[in-house]
């Protein structure tokens, strides 16, 4: 079944329209890496459809989307798609736009391992409905220069796992002998 099919007819006008009102806005939300739920550490959006009231002071405008009651910080993002292969699941990648010292801070200290993350598409005028969802992503790479941050985005590949993980010897099978 093509992904196709599970969009609305308004997400698939967006899509292929030349000219339309509705945008395809990608929400990327990342996990904190040591928990074993998930607590979200970030949440972006590639688009922005109004100021973040919550995130707004006296002194900054934040832009970006609410979206079931979570904040979207809007920056500016790309998104490379894996390209398909016999082997199985390509990688794709995410460039940010987005460079400060904090944000190098925080890729050296809390991206050391493999960090879960969930890509969403919405519409940007109803942004509470998910069109669709790209869930099992981990960030296993991070390079950063001047102009952007690429976080190296793969699924975890559970056919390179081994299995069963113990050997069938008399210490862990005393039974079989």
């Amino acid at each position: 079944m093509s992904r196709l099919s599970t969009l609305s007819p308004a997400a698939v006008r967006a899509m292929f329209s030349s000219e339309t009102d509705e945008n395809i806005i990608m929400l990327l939300t990342i996990y904190y890496p040591d928990e074993a739920n998930d607590v979200a550490v970030f949440r972006f959006a590639d688009s922005y459809t109004g100021r973040l009231e919550n995130l707004t002071t006296d002194s900054e405008v934040v832009y970006g989307v609410s979206s079931r009651g979570q904040d979207f910080v809007f920056l500016p993002m790309n998104i490379s798609l894996p390209a398909e292969q016999d082997t199985g699941v390509g990688s794709c990648s995410i460039s940010l736009q987005y460079v400060t010292r904090e944000a190098i801070e925080v890729i050296r200290t809390e991206l050391n391992k493999p960090t879960k993350i969930k890509l969403e598409l919405v519409l940007s005028g109803s942004p509470n409905t998910v069109e669709a969802v790209f869930p099992g992503f981990y960030i296993t790479g991070a390079t950063y220069n001047a102009d952007s941050i690429n976080f190296d985005l793969t699924m975890i590949n559970l056919a390179r796992e081994p299995f069963p993980c113990y050997n069938f010897i008399p210490s862990y099978f005393p039974g079989l002998f």
